[in-house]
């Protein structure tokens, strides 16, 4: 694509981050249940959450399909409250809890199909 076609579509922000499920139900309750998202479209093979903040989070199945996706980075309001609340449900983290940065603090973990997340807080 050329710089000229590239300029055009004019990219304003992330609506969306979706995940491929390998267990589409598993998939689901995982940010529904442990992360209390709350679902805001649900069909057959799709469930996406309210963010919130005008984003959403979504879950898809393709039955002959998946591969690990990652990079969704949620804000959370207590860092540590949400990092708690995950170990406690077993979930697997790819950091030791929390680590820290100039900007934030960030831990990065799996959810229950493999894929990589991470809560983050900013300072």
């Amino acid at each position: 694509m050329s710089a000229k076609a590239a300029a055009s579509i004019a990219v304003t922000g992330l609506d969306a981050v979706y995940y491929l499920a390998k267990d589409f139900k598993r998939g689901v309750a995982f940010y529904r249940d442990v992360l209390g998202l709350p679902v805001s479209m649900e069909t057959e093979r799709n469930v996406e959450f309210d963010l919130g903040d005008g984003n959403s989070f979504g879950v898809s199945f393709m039955p002959d399909v998946w591969y690990p996706g990652g990079g969704a980075i949620f804000a959370v309001s207590d860092l540590d409250a949400a990092v708690q609340r995950l170990k406690d449900a077993g979930v697997k983290f790819y950091t030791d809890g929390a680590i820290e940065s100039p900007v934030c603090r960030i831990a990065w973990c799996e959810d229950s199909e493999g894929n990589t997340f991470a809560i983050h807080k900013r300072k």
